[in-house]
């Protein structure tokens, strides 16, 4: 119940500075702080990177000028991967009427180089932002994405389109991504009116349940844009919420929104990231911070997850190795003994 799980998390806070004197001798290889990212991968080995919240807007537009591709000049972690997806937190347009909301946000449409040299994929526009310009401004972000080949998860024109996976055959692998909001900042898509993918668990059984009638070999991740801002856990729903998922079908779940990095728990078979936090995000001011990118290494039978720290420095994002980026795995490692079971666990 809700008391129960405020006094673990207050037992928590009381030891974590015993937590902060552990060794982290326990992890993995394929879990080590900064192993080398660009080693050649076995031939059938498929390396699946994600990031979360990307806005390249607001503060960040006013700093990068003309400088289209400023945001991952430094970053090649994304463009090594096989398939590179992260959340893109604003519509892509100069068009549209602004909704009445405390906060809106677009994009120029030159920053989608920023993208396209990165190396993504695949973003997520499930959000509370993707809306901020109504129908015109969402209509408009998938007709860029799709001009430039990165494909979209998560909302669209009506909800056949806000539902559909994005499909990924690489590596004689099937990898199926879904992406889902549940807030009230943007509308929810139905069979007439555009919006994003409705974060039920009602609705992502059916969706998961619909992939793997097709291929029940598929990799099914599921992006969720939830939580609230600037906190360092996830509340009880939502830990409840994501065992759901997983018992669903789905074998990793991509966490955002909270701004901040959280844990990274091992349920069952699957793994929930609750928060990748941001990457580049220029809906505050706050141009220098550390953060983190997310891996999934599917090798035979095998799969293997990992942190990539990253540093945010006036708006270029770079890997971050040695002491500073072992701090950042560090520091997801303590959040992560909030669960039962962690990818750093034993």
């Amino acid at each position: 119940n809700a008391t129960v799980f405020r006094l673990q998390i207050f037992l928590l806070i009381l030891i974590t500075p015993y937590l902060l004197g552990l060794s982290f001798h326990s992890l993995k290889a394929d879990q080590e702080p900064h192993p080398d990212t660009h080693k050649p991968d076995s031939a059938n080995a498929l390396v699946l990177r994600f990031g979360g919240d990307c806005l390249l807007a607001g503060h960040y537009e006013e700093y990068a000028g003309d400088s289209v591709g400023l945001a991952f000049h430094n970053l090649d972690v994304l463009k090594t991967a096989d398939v590179a997806m992260v959340n893109l937190e604003c519509p892509i347009t100069t068009r549209g009427k602004r909704i009445n909301k405390p906060y809106n946000f677009r994009m120029n449409p030159k920053f989608l180089e920023a993208f396209v040299s990165a190396g993504i994929d695949v973003v997520s526009i499930a959000n509370n932002h993707i809306y901020d310009y109504g129908k015109v401004g969402l209509f408009d972000t998938i007709s860029y994405l799709d001009s430039v080949g990165i494909r979209h998860v998560g909302a669209g024109r009506n909800a056949r389109e806000a539902h559909s996976p994005v499909i990924v055959h690489e590596k004689g692998r099937r990898i199926a991504l879904l992406a889902y909001y549940g807030g009230g900042e943007a509308p929810k898509a139905t069979s007439r009116r555009p919006g994003v993918a409705n974060r039920t668990i009602e609705s992502i059984r059916t969706d998961i349940a619909r992939i793997s009638n097709q291929n029940d070999t598929t990799f099914v991740v599921v992006s969720l844009h939830w939580g609230t801002e600037k906190a360092a856990f996830p509340d009880r729903n939502q830990v409840d919420f994501a065992h759901a998922v997983i018992d669903a079908g789905a074998d990793l779940i991509i966490g955002h929104h909270p701004h901040v990095l959280q844990g990274i728990e091992k349920y069952k078979a699957g793994v929930i990231v609750y928060s990748l936090g941001n990457l580049v995000f220029g809906g505050n001011s706050r141009d220098t911070y550390d953060t983190a990118l997310f891996e999934a290494r599917l090798d035979g039978n095998e799969v293997s997850y990992r942190l990539i720290p990253v540093r945010i420095e006036q708006w270029q994002a770079t890997e971050l190795i040695n002491a500073e980026g072992d701090e950042v795995v560090q520091h997801v490692q303590r959040l992560s003994h909030f669960f039962a079971e962690s990818i750093f666990s034993k």
